[in-house]
């Protein structure tokens, strides 16, 4: 089943991502086989990040949220909501 994750940044929360990036990558690479494509959100500026965007093929909703929930950074407060729509 294929999902779409959107976790929003939280405002002020750039310095813990920092923080917390090798943390993040570790995760992910948890999931790389299941990633079908991910990146990050921008500002209008086109520089400032305000989130990251998955879609991922897993196979259940209960597997979704949980990649969704157990992301270093939304453990960590770093994000302000997550959607999670298949």
């Amino acid at each position: 089943m294929e999902f779409f994750c959107y976790h929003r940044d939280r405002v002020g929360s750039g310095a813990l991502r920092e923080e917390l990036l090798e943390e993040h990558w570790s995760y992910m690479d948890r999931y790389a086989t299941e990633v079908i494509a991910r990146g990050p959100t921008f500002a209008d500026d086109g520089e400032t990040p305000t989130g990251s965007v998955h879609i991922i093929d897993l196979p259940d909703p209960a597997a979704a949220r949980a990649f969704a929930f157990d992301e270093p950074n939304y453990q960590a407060g770093a994000y302000r909501d997550v959607l999670l729509r298949r």
